[in-house]
């Protein structure tokens, strides 16, 4: 008798363990899934290492004409804005327009979403501006938020976007104030606390939703990043943010006239390292990083 006990004892057990072993190989398949599955939509949003020489004088025939010249993530086109106020979206390697989408407000600020389409950022009136989307194949139109109620020069200064968390922060600068909004994935607008900080510039992480900044103190400049619980922590004192790609932060020390003469990144853990010294002193807003870690100087 005590041996058929101790048989089926041995048989539920091994059912037991058969079956802890089908759930922990399922839910680990899962998890490997979910992990490929950030890592192709990041890899989606890659950028090359650096134009060509033919896509670099188009870039640098348009900034020679017109307004709001931004080169595209895969740098294959370019947004322009004419003198009636007219967006275009324009092929570098076929040089030729593919899409306008006319304004009927002042343009203040235009950066790309991804490579389909924009952000446009006008101003309706003083104190009032409205922020859009626009699409590159036939530049059609969304109406994002309208922000009301500002100061008369009030102005959009950045717009950091997430292509993983579809989280947006929008920061718009007066001369001597900063506000910062965050519209999440469900479109909710909120402010964010940023302490009555003057913030030059933002970046957004890819998966963890970290705010990075650069604000200015006493007439220097600092990079830190908001937590989710928006409690700021530093990256480097007296340094310039230029980028983040992916979940690593990318700045630069700044000498006494505020230009970048070396460029660091540092890992969500807070390791850092020396990426390049720079051989001529150049601003934050000229130098860009490839999704490989490459720094460039923009055209």
């Amino acid at each position: 008798m005590a041996r058929k006990i101790a048989i089926k004892l041995l048989c539920f057990a091994a059912v037991v363990t058969l079956g802890q072993l089908a759930v922990f190989y399922h839910y680990n398949h899962l998890f490997s899934a979910a992990d490929q599955s950030v890592q192709s939509i990041l890899s989606n949003h890659t950028k090359p290492e650096s134009l060509s020489q033919t896509e670099q004088k188009e870039v640098a025939k348009l900034r020679s004409q017109y307004k709001f010249v931004t080169v595209s993530p895969d740098d294959q086109y370019a947004t322009y804005i004419d003198k009636k106020n007219i967006l275009h979206l324009y092929d570098l390697q076929q040089k030729r327009d593919i899409s306008a989408a006319e304004n009927p407000y002042t343009v203040q600020y235009v950066s790309w979403i991804s490579d389909e389409s924009v952000f446009v950022g006008e101003q309706v009136r003083p104190g009032n501006l409205e922020l859009k989307t626009v699409n590159v194949d036939d530049g059609t139109q969304v109406i994002v938020e309208d922000f009301a109620e500002l100061s008369p020069d009030a102005a959009f200064a950045k717009i950091a976007f997430s292509h993983y968390t579809n989280d947006v922060y929008i920061l718009i600068n007066t001369s001597t104030s900063s506000t910062i909004y965050h519209i999440d994935t469900m479109k909710h607008v909120d402010e964010v606390p940023i302490g009555g900080r003057y913030i030059k510039n933002i970046a957004v992480s890819d998966t963890e939703n970290r705010l990075y900044f650069e604000d200015r103190l006493n007439g220097s400049y600092n990079v830190l990043y908001f937590d989710n619980n928006y409690v700021a922590h530093r990256v480097q004192l007296n340094a310039a943010l230029i980028s983040v790609v992916g979940n690593t932060v990318y700045y630069g020390d700044v000498n006494k006239d505020g230009y970048v003469t070396s460029v660091y990144s540092e890992d969500p853990d807070g390791t850092s390292h020396l990426i390049k010294t720079l051989a001529t002193p150049t601003p934050a807003s000229k130098l860009d990083v490839t999704d490989d870690g490459q720094v460039r100087v923009d055209a």
